[in-house]
């Protein structure tokens, strides 16, 4: 008896250590994912693309940088941000329109954009939402209206 309620405990202990490491191996991976850019991030794994596509996600990423640092100086309005923020807000809104991605990756790339802006420029933040392609992501990537 007495040995079945040792073997029972040191199973108990031992089914508890089980699964441990999942959620260290998660962290890991989510620690990695916040490492990289948002170009690296908003590709896919194992896609080739196009030399255009690369360069408009350069050119993306340069633009959020722009963001980032027009973020900095200082706003005398923060519905209306200040003029170097209204100039990358519009060159960021041109080139990842012209750029020739993916809705999602294009969804993506907003995101990273309007998390630099955060509480600097509320009409750029619904130019940022206006501009995102949700109605085309919930459709599909057909051309087709009708589809």
């Amino acid at each position: 008896m007495i040995r079945a309620l040792l073997l029972l405990s040191v199973l108990a202990v031992v089914a508890a250590g089980c699964g441990g490491g999942h959620a260290a191996t998660t962290a890991t991976a989510a620690a990695t994912q916040q490492q990289q850019t948002p170009q690296q991030q908003s590709q896919k794994p194992k896609q080739q693309q196009c030399p255009a596509a690369k360069q408009a996600l350069a050119r993306i990423q340069r633009d959020i940088e722009a963001l980032r640092k027009a973020a900095k100086l200082p706003t005398k309005s923060r519905l209306l941000g200040n003029h170097a923020i209204n100039v990358a807000t519009d060159k960021f809104l041109n080139d990842v329109e012209l750029a020739p991605i993916s809705n999602l990756q294009r969804n993506r790339l907003i995101d990273f954009a309007m998390s630099s802006l955060v509480g600097q420029c509320e009409q750029c933040f619904q130019a940022f939402e206006a501009a995102r392609p949700i109605p085309s992501i919930r459709a599909g990537e057909s051309k087709c209206p009708s589809h």
